[in-house]
């Protein structure tokens, strides 16, 4: 299956019309309709230390999303979620790529790996996949660091699905959310909404 979705699809001309900014809503769909994630978009650009050599692709994600952990339960169950200690949500964090190949794979896996550091899940997503060593490589790399992948589907959100399932980090890394809070207003404006839901369940 995963060797399917590596063959090449388009001319490199068709690959090129478009760029990583036009998959954000494709990543942002797939998630709302297929996991319950509400979505949101990072902006590197607006953080305060914009001007620091491009540092800012290195820890910002693309997307981050809160997933209700009582999405879709017994309302009783889902009452009880809410009001336990335990884990009530999981944040995920995605970044876009256009194309994943042999030559950008490593550089690409090893930036979500240091965007994703905070979340729960950590995801690297692309509209294409070349190469069945591509993917040899993308499972070699899981195996070391558990960021998954997803395979976007531009023309249909909904076709887009997940390929290698992201591992799971149980603990959400708030020291590093508050860095990227205080220097980036997207993020802090995310984390308003995580703490919203804590306080009301209502995502």
């Amino acid at each position: 299956m995963l060797e399917a979705e590596a063959k090449q699809k388009g001319s490199p001309n068709e690959r090129s019309s478009f760029g990583e900014q036009d998959l954000y809503p494709t990543a942002v769909d797939f998630l709302a309709a297929e996991y319950n994630v509400q979505a949101f978009r990072i902006d590197e650009r607006k953080s305060s230390n914009a001007g620091s050599s491009g540092s800012n692709r290195w820890l910002y994600p693309d997307v981050v999303g809160i997933q209700s952990l009582a999405q879709g339960l017994n309302p009783e169950v889902a009452e009880a979620i809410r009001a336990s200690t335990d884990r009530k949500v999981k944040l995920w964090s995605v970044e876009v790529k256009v194309l994943l190949n042999r030559s950008n794979v490593r550089e690409a896996y090893y930036q979500a790996v240091s965007n994703s550091s905070w979340a729960n899940l950590g995801y690297l997503a692309a509209n294409q996949i070349e190469g069945v060593s591509t993917l040899e490589e993308l499972r070699i790399l899981y195996g070391m660091h558990g960021i998954g992948l997803i395979k976007l589907d531009r023309e249909n959100p909904a076709e887009s699905e997940i390929l290698i399932p992201a591992r799971e980090r149980l603990e959400i890394e708030w020291a590093m959310c508050s860095r990227l809070a205080n220097e980036n207003p997207d993020f802090r404006n995310f984390i308003k909404k995580v703490r919203h839901f804590f306080q009301t369940g209502d995502l």
